[in-house]
C-alpha cells in the first residue's frame, strides 16, 4: 500500500516537473514568436496598403500589436518571477489567453480578405497566415492548449470565408486551409507528445544518473537507449522539416506535387526510383514515376504478382526489405525477373477505398534497415498523395459542372434565337414585299420604265441576300462563332438601309429626319447587329403611330458621350404609359396585338453584348425616344467596315 502511495507520488512530481519545464520552453520561444508577428503584420499591412482602406488596416494593426505589447510583458513578468515554477498552471494560462487574442487578431484577416480586390492579394493574405500558423506550431508546441487556442481562431474565420465564396480558386484554396489547419494541429500533436517523451526520458535519465554508483551498467544502457532515441527523433523531426517544405511549396498541378514528393522520397529513403501506381484488380499500371534507370515508363503495365506492391496493399501498412537476396524476398516473382533488392512502399487509398500503392526501390542493397521513421513518414506521404488525387478529382468533378452548366446556358440562348427568328426575318420580307407590291402597282398603271423595274428587282435581290444573311447570322450564332466586331462609320451602316427606312415610312405617311454629324467617329460594332437595331427600332416608332392623326415623324439622331457614341430614334407616337414604361424591355412583353414581344429584348442583348445599353424616355410634348450607345472604335488595332455601293434610290422617298 505505502510502495503504490509512493510510485503515485513520484509519478505526480514527475508530471509536475515535466509540465513545468514545457512552461519553461513555451516562454523560452515566445520572444521568436513575439518577433515574428511584429515582423510580418506591418510587412502585409505595408502590402496591402495602396488596396484597403488605411483605417481598416491601422485598425487591425494596432490590435494586434497591442496583444504583442501583453504578450512581451507576460515574458518579462514570467523570467522576473522567482517563483515561477511552483505555480506553472497561471503562467501557462496567462499566455494561452494571450496568444490566443492573438490569434483571433490574425483571424480578424477575413475583413482584410473580403476587402482585397483581387486574387493575388487574398493569396499573399493566405500564405501570411498560414505562416504564422506554422510559426505557432513550431514555438507553441510545448504545451499544445496554447498551440489550439492560437491556431482555431487564426485559421477558421478566413477559411471558412473562402469557402462561402462563389469563386473556384477560393473555394479550393478554403479546403487547403482546412487540411492544412488539420496538419499544422497533428504536427503539433505529435510534436508535445515527442516533447514530453523527451522530457520524460531526460528526468528518467537524471534520476539513472543519480544512482550510477548502485547501476552503472544500467545507467549506460539508459544513455545508449537515450541516444539512439534522441537520434530517431531528430531524425523525425528532420523527416517532417522536408515533408512540409515540399507541401508547403505552391505548385498548379497535383502531378507537379507528386513529383516533388517523389524525388523527396528517392533521396530521403536512399533509393534510385520511386512510383505511384494505380491498382486494379491484378492490374499494376505505373502512374507516375522518379528517377533514373526506373525500366519503368508512365502507363507502364504489370500482372500484380510481379510487384512487391502487391504484398504492400494486401498487409494494407507499409513493407520494407534492405536486401532481398538474403531473406525469404527472393522467392518472390519480382525479384526473380526484376531483381530488386531494396523496397519501401505502402499502400494509398482515396476517399477510404483502395487506389493503389507508393513505392520506392533499387537494385542494390540497403546498408542498414528502414527505421520506424522511414515507416510512419512513407505512410504519411501515401496519406498525404491520396488526398492529393482525391482533391484533383473533387476539382475536376467542379469543371465538369461548370461545363455543363455553360452549355445549358448556350442550349437556352439558341431556344431564344429560335423563338426571335420569324421577327428576325420579317423586316426584309416586309422589304421584298413592298417593293413587288410597288413594282405591280406600276405594271398595272401602265407605267412601265424598265430601268426602274430593273432597280425594284435588284432592290428585292438584295433584301432576299439579306434574309439569307440574317439566317447565316443566326445559323453563325447557333455554331457558337462570335459576332465581328470592326470599326464602323455610323452613316454608311444607315446609307446601307436607307432604301428601306424610307420604303417603310412613306407607306405608313411618316416623315423620317437624320441628324447624322458628318465627323461622327467609327463606333465598335457588328454591322448585321447594328442596322438590325436600327431597323427594329424604327419599326416600332412607326407601328407606334399609325394611328396618329396628327404629324407623324420619326428623327434618327447621333452624337458623342464621352467615350460612346449614342443613337436616338424619336416618334411622335401617343406615348407609353407609365404603369408599363418599365416592362418595355421584358421578353415577350408587347402592346401590339401580333406582337411577339422579342423586338426590344433581342436589340437590348445585341447593344450590352457591344459594351452599351438600350433605354427609353419620354418626350416633352409627345412619344417616346429609344436610346442606344456603342463604343468608340480604336483605329489602331480594328479592322474597318468595307464600304458598299449605294443602293438606288427608292421611289417616293420622303426623307427629311
Amino acid at each position: 500500500m505505502n510502495a503504490a502511495i509512493l510510485v503515485d507520488s513520484t509519478n505526480e512530481l514527475s508530471t509536475r516537473r515535466i509540465f513545468a519545464e514545457q512552461v519553461r520552453l513555451l516562454y523560452a520561444q515566445a520572444p521568436l514568436s513575439a518577433l515574428a508577428n511584429a515582423l510580418i503584420a506591418p510587412l502585409l499591412v505595408l502590402v496591402l496598403w495602396p488596396v484597403i482602406a488605411h483605417s481598416v488596416l491601422w485598425a487591425w494593426l494596432l490590435t494586434l500589436e497591442a496583444t504583442l505589447v501583453i504578450c512581451a510583458l507576460l515574458i518579462l513578468a514570467f523570467r522576473r518571477d522567482p517563483h515561477r515554477h511552483e505555480t506553472p498552471e497561471r503562467w501557462a494560462d496567462r499566455y494561452t489567453w494571450a496568444c490566443a487574442a492573438c490569434g483571433i487578431c490574425w483571424g480578424g484577416c477575413l475583413f482584410l480578405l473580403a476587402l482585397s480586390p483581387s486574387l493575388v492579394y487574398q493569396t499573399f493574405i493566405a500564405l501570411c497566415l498560414g505562416g504564422m500558423l506554422m510559426g505557432g506550431v513550431l514555438t507553441m508546441t510545448p504545451w499544445l492548449t496554447t498551440c489550439i487556442f492560437y491556431s482555431l481562431p487564426l485559421v477558421l474565420p478566413p477559411t471558412l470565408w473562402l469557402l462561402l465564396q462563389d469563386d473556384l480558386m477560393l473555394t479550393v484554396m478554403g479546403i487547403t486551409g482546412i487540411l492544412y489547419l488539420v496538419l499544422a494541429l497533428s504536427t503539433a500533436q505529435h510534436y508535445h507528445q515527442t516533447l514530453q517523451h523527451s522530457l520524460r526520458l531526460g528526468l528518467d535519465n537524471l534520476t539513472l544518473a543519480e544512482s550510477a554508483a548502485a547501476a552503472k551498467e544500467l545507467v549506460e544502457a539508459s544513455h545508449a537507449q537515450l541516444a539512439e532515441r534522441q537520434a530517431a527523433l531528430q531524425d523525425s523531426l528532420e523527416a517532417m522539416r522536408e515533408f512540409y517544405r515540399v507541401i508547403a511549396t505552391p505548385r498548379r498541378h497535383a502531378n507537379d506535387q507528386i513529383q516533388a514528393l517523389l524525388a523527396m522520397g528517392r533521396e530521403r529513403f536512399g533509393t534510385a526510383v520511386g512510383i505511384l501506381a494505380h491498382i486494379e484488380g491484378q492490374r499494376y499500371e505505373v502512374i507516375q514515376t522518379s528517377g533514373t534507370g526506373t525500366g519503368l515508363a508512365v502507363g507502364t503495365v504489370l500482372p500484380l504478382e510481379e510487384t512487391y506492391c502487391n504484398e504492400a496493399a494486401r498487409l494494407g501498412s507499409p513493407l520494407s526489405i534492405e536486401h532481398a537476396a538474403t531473406t525469404r524476398w527472393r522467392e518472390h516473382l519480382c525479384y526473380q525477373k526484376h531483381h530488386l533488392e531494396t523496397y519501401l512502399g505502402a499502400p494509398v487509398h482515396i476517399g477510404g477505398q483502395p487506389y493503389g500503392t507508393l513505392c520506392f526501390y533499387d537494385q542494390k542493397p540497403r546498408p542498414t534497415p528502414f527505421s520506424s521513421v522511414d515507416h510512419e513518414l512513407i505512410q504519411l506521404m501515401a496519406r498525404w498523395i491520396g488526398a492529393v488525387i482525391e482533391q484533383d478529382r473533387t476539382a475536376a468533378a467542379v469543371q465538369r459542372q461548370h461545363t455543363l452548366l455553360v452549355h445549358a446556358s448556350r442550349l437556352n440562348t439558341l431556344g431564344e434565337m429560335a423563338s426571335g427568328l420569324a421577327h428576325e426575318i420579317n423586316q426584309p420580307i416586309t422589304a421584298i414585299a413592298l417593293y413587288a407590291e410597288t413594282s405591280l402597282s406600276r405594271l398595272r398603271g401602265g407605267v412601265v420604265d424598265p430601268t426602274e423595274i430593273a432597280a425594284t428587282l435588284e432592290k428585292i435581290a438584295s433584301q432576299s441576300a439579306r434574309t439569307n444573311t440574317i439566317i447565316q447570322h443566326i445559323r453563325r450564332f447557333a455554331r457558337q462563332s462570335k459576332p465581328h466586331y470592326l470599326a464602323v462609320h455610323t452613316k454608311a451602316l444607315l446609307d446601307e438601309i436607307d432604301d428601306f427606312l424610307i420604303l417603310e415610312t412613306h407607306r405608313h405617311e411618316v416623315r423620317l429626319q437624320q441628324h447624322i454629324p458628318p465627323n461622327l467617329p467609327p463606333v465598335l460594332a457588328d454591322p448585321l447587329q447594328f442596322q438590325q437595331v436600327i431597323l427594329n427600332l424604327i419599326h416600332n416608332a412607326v407601328d407606334a403611330m399609325h394611328t396618329n392623326e396628327g404629324p407623324r415623324t420619326i428623327t434618327l439622331s447621333a452624337r458623342i458621350d464621352r467615350e460612346m457614341v449614342e443613337i436616338g430614334i424619336e416618334d411622335t407616337g401617343p406615348g407609353v404609359p407609365p404603369d408599363i414604361f418599365s416592362r418595355l424591355l421584358h421578353p415577350f412583353f408587347t402592346t401590339k396585338p401580333d406582337g411577339l414581344g422579342l423586338g426590344l429584348s433581342i436589340s437590348e442583348s445585341i447593344i450590352e453584348a457591344h459594351g452599351g445599353r438600350l433605354w427609353a424616355t419620354p418626350n416633352r410634348e409627345r412619344g417616346v425616344t429609344f436610346h442606344f450607345t456603342l463604343p468608340i472604335a480604336n483605329h489602331a488595332s480594328l479592322p474597318e467596315h468595307p464600304p458598299t455601293e449605294p443602293a438606288p434610290a427608292a421611289v417616293g422617298s420622303n426623307a427629311g
